[in-house]
């Protein structure tokens, strides 16, 4: 990431931050009615929390700390745990605060519940609500990725690809909290699946080679007949994406650059294929250039007619992929929200939040959950995964 985007980075969410914290903090001294010392402890309490919640991802990328570091997993962990609990408190809450803004032409025992009820106990008990889902959260996101199976039927696939098993993961976000040990068990997971071929299809990184190398290596272990197929996302532009590319081609990983790869079968009637492609991601040319993403060019191939997956790290490139003939692509990016609430928010705002959608007469799209997660150490309700394509004929 070069110097002037982390200068950006870090001012516009030190901004969000600030005004975040100061919106939950007046929220919640309205409703909880703390008094005095609990209204200073609570405004302590917040403001030490934004200063860690800003500090921590700024060190990160601007040191470079170790991701074996004890002390630079704990300081991670914790800015991260405070910005998922904080930010779900600050969305519940003011939620809660427009409904009461929207009351107002009611009358007033319609309005009693949100103009007044939310104060004290019950607004405490949100709060609760709040820490304890953020607690199953975490459980959930250590628990690692479930394995989710679904038939994809492709019109134009050939006779000898019938049952061509692929497994897909997506957004690892191997970094900061996310190491080395939470990617062996993923790759043991593929491995158990008897695989054709597996994508990754972006964000698998959050941090440098230097700070990684170590992490990633057991993506050398995963056993597939035809390959490893890599699509760039957005996080790789932020962490090195030239360093990133070289280092996944030298592990024996296929990385698209707007290209394809052709896969051969043998038939009675003498050769069959299927074209793998990828492009890079959706917004990459605000980082780099020449980073373009064209599905157009990917699925460019002398032989005509062939039965084509994109690899695209986010869905937005489903228009352009459709365009271009693409009979299926698969991309992650959304997390599905990750937990809620932010569940809601995501559904309300992507068109394409997760799972399997037809495009139209030839085009699908599967969009995968997220094998990892990022910041939050939370998947309430939103668990990983890893997805395994088995491809049907028709």
């Amino acid at each position: 990431m070069g110097v002037s985007v982390l200068i950006r980075f870090a001012l516009i969410f030190s901004a969000i931050t600030a005004l975040v914290c100061t919106l939950t903090y007046k929220i919640l001294k309205k409703r909880l009615a703390l008094g005095a010392r609990g209204n200073r402890n609570l405004r302590w309490f917040l403001t030490i929390s934004g200063l860690l919640m800003v500090w921590g991802p700024v060190a990160n990328r601007v040191l470079g700390t170790s991701a074996t570091s004890l002390g630079d997993y704990i300081l991670q962990w914790t800015q991260f745990s405070l910005l998922g609990w904080i930010g779900s408190v600050f969305i519940v809450f003011l939620f809660l605060e427009v409904l009461g803004v929207l009351s107002r032409p009611f009358d007033a025992k319609k309005r009693i519940f949100l103009a007044n009820g939310l104060t004290s106990g019950l607004a405490r008990g949100i709060v609760a609500g709040t820490t304890a889902s953020s607690l199953f959260g975490m459980f959930e996101a250590n628990a690692g990725p479930e394995v989710h199976g679904i038939a994809i039927g492709l019109g134009k696939l050939p006779a000898s690809f019938e049952g061509y098993r692929i497994g897909q993961i997506s957004d690892v976000h191997v970094g900061p909290l996310i190491h080395r040990d939470y990617l062996e068990n993923v790759v043991e997971r593929l491995n158990a699946l008897d695989l054709d071929a597996v994508f990754i299809t972006g964000d698998l990184v959050d941090g440098t080679v230097d700070q990684l190398r170590e992490q990633v290596e057991p993506l050398r272990r995963i056993k597939a007949r035809d390959g490893i197929y890599f699509c760039t996302g957005n996080h790789e532009y932020y962490s090195g994406v030239h360093e990133w590319i070289a280092h996944l081609e030298s592990m024996n990983i296929h990385v698209f650059k707007n290209s394809n790869h052709l896969i051969t079968r043998a038939s009675k009637t003498g050769e069959e294929h299927l074209l793998f492609a990828g492009v890079f991601d959706h917004h990459a040319s605000r980082y780099e250039p020449s980073h373009e993403s064209r599905p157009d060019l990917a699925a460019a191939h002398e032989k005509p007619d062939l039965c084509k997956i994109l690899l695209a790290h986010n869905p937005f490139s489903i228009d352009e992929a459709a365009k271009a003939g693409f009979d299926l692509q698969v991309s992650g990016h959304t997390h599905a929200g990750q937990f809620y609430p932010y569940v809601f928010i995501v559904k309300a705002v992507l068109k394409h939040s997760e799972g399997h959608y037809r495009i139209n007469d030839r085009t699908q799209l599967y969009v995968n959950r997220g094998t990892g997660y990022w910041g939050p150490p939370n998947r309430l309700g939103k668990r990983s995964e890893i997805t395994l394509f088995t491809l049907r004929r028709g």
